[in-house]
């Protein structure tokens, strides 16, 4: 159906008058008059009566008129239709706890610019996601890692604890020391035994379900415990020590199923970062190092 016929029905429709209907198409009355009758001729029904004061609408104007407006409405629709902004790039992916801000902020803040107009939808890590930002312990061994920035484990003191004199904390310091353990943290286990081993009279003063409420035992001051640096950072209520003992430290990446690649946006992600390091805080070395790779 020629789309300038249902243009011709609606100002028809709507004006109730097939000089005023011609104004509004910028076309002649003739014109009108033989668009409104072809359409006619084409549904097989009288849409419209003429009389000396216009027109009178038939039931089947009524009815074809709604239609007629959401299909020119579709079709006006198709000019922006292609437009590069209305078609976003669709990730779903999974953020694990307990990581930093600014790591966080400068992934996506990257990630967006690379894909342009993506459209971010965040769960918690699991397999359903195309992929997932979390600790290289926390993937599905069928998933494939990139990593993105390494954290150490610090020592953390609370004020006012005695330990805090020393310049620096040796391991046979934390015997009778009074711990906060995690024990959903990945260096936990590690943390455990070694400590364990050494001292063997190591306390544990509070097992807590996350590195948040790990953080929020050490400020009230109830012990003393191992924490990524960066997660801490901004905090307050106790300070981080040198410490003479093992390195603890996580791996914090990208896990991701093969199969997640045919999304163009994850796969560009996954090629940038395979080449470039992720640097927090340094907001303008994006454009440089994206220059530099192109």
């Amino acid at each position: 159906m020629d789309v300038r016929l249902l243009k011709f029905f609606i100002a028809v429709y709507e004006q109730k008058n097939l000089t005023r209907a011609a104004e509004q198409c910028f076309v002649s009355q003739p014109n009108i008059s033989n668009g409104i009758k072809q359409l006619e001729e084409e549904v097989g029904k009288t849409l419209f009566e003429r009389h000396k004061k216009g027109v009178e609408l038939k039931t089947e104007a009524h009815y074809l008129y709604p239609i007629a407006k959401r299909l020119l409405g579709e079709l006006n629709g198709l000019n922006g239709f292609f437009n590069e902004r209305e078609f976003k790039n669709k990730i779903q992916i999974g953020v694990a706890d307990s990581l930093p801000q600014e790591h966080k902020q400068q992934f996506f803040r990257t990630a967006s610019k690379l894909c342009e107009s993506v459209e971010w939808n965040t769960k918690e890590i699991g397999r359903e996601n195309e992929i997932n930002l979390l600790v290289r312990e926390w993937k599905n061994e069928e998933d494939l890692f990139l990593p993105l920035w390494k954290e150490d484990y610090v020592l953390c003191i609370p004020n006012g604890h005695h330990l805090l004199n020393k310049e620096v904390i040796d391991l046979k310091d934390l015997e009778k020391e009074t711990f906060i353990h995690c024990p959903s943290c990945e260096a936990h286990i590690q943390c455990l035994s070694i400590l364990n081993n050494e001292t063997n009279k190591m306390t544990t003063v509070a097992n807590c379900s996350s590195k948040t409420e790990t953080l929020t035992m050490l400020m009230a001051g109830l012990g003393v415990t191992f924490l990524p640096e960066a997660f801490i950072d901004g905090w307050y209520g106790f300070e981080v020590k040198p410490f003479n003992g093992p390195r603890y430290f996580r791996e914090v990446g990208l896990a991701y199923p093969r199969k997640s690649l045919r999304n163009p946006a994850i796969a560009k992600i996954i090629e940038y970062f395979s080449k470039n390091e992720l640097k927090a805080n340094k907001f303008d070395d994006f454009a440089y190092s994206l220059k530099t790779t192109s």
